[in-house]
């Protein structure tokens, strides 16, 4: 996990994460949890029939999620809170077996009056094995400045 504070961080840096291949498992999980019962998640026949995906997609939402978990590991412990995530655009369908990979670009960034805080404006794009982008959003998220080292 990056130690990284906000003070660290500039306009116009990039940070790529780590990849990850969606299971079979991550989507029946994560429809479970979150109650989600469209064909096109769950039934692999009707998906198969009566979409132009040729099978089940991953629920976009999930897509955001597993994206928040990449983040985490390019931001590290000195976030404090995501103020913002907008502006989601699903752009190619995620399928099982796919392997994501996240893109934060830093846009801008304020200190707050405490000195121990700011808010940073970044991009994120994600991206499958075939560097097809598949879903991007805008987030500001409140930051701890200064060190770092010992939140870990």
């Amino acid at each position: 996990m990056s130690n990284r504070s906000l003070d660290d961080l500039n306009a116009g840096d990039v940070f790529r994460s780590y990849g990850r291949t969606v299971t079979e498992t991550d989507i029946v999980l994560f429809t479970s949890l979150a109650g989600l019962k469209l064909p096109i998640f769950i039934n692999e026949e009707f998906a198969k029939k009566h979409t132009d995906y040729g099978g089940r997609i991953c629920p976009g939402l999930l897509t955001a999620a597993l994206a928040a978990g990449m983040m985490e590991e390019i931001l590290g412990p000195a976030t404090i809170a995501a103020l913002e995530l907008t502006d989601f655009k699903f752009t190619v369908p995620v399928r099982p077996g796919d392997t994501l990979r996240a893109e934060i670009t830093v846009e801008g960034k304020k200190n707050l009056s405490d000195g121990k805080r700011g808010i940073m404006q970044g991009r994120v794009r994600v991206f499958n094995q075939r560097e097809q982008q598949v879903f991007e959003f805008s987030e500001k998220l409140m930051m701890r400045r200064g060190r770092v080292d010992d939140l870990v």
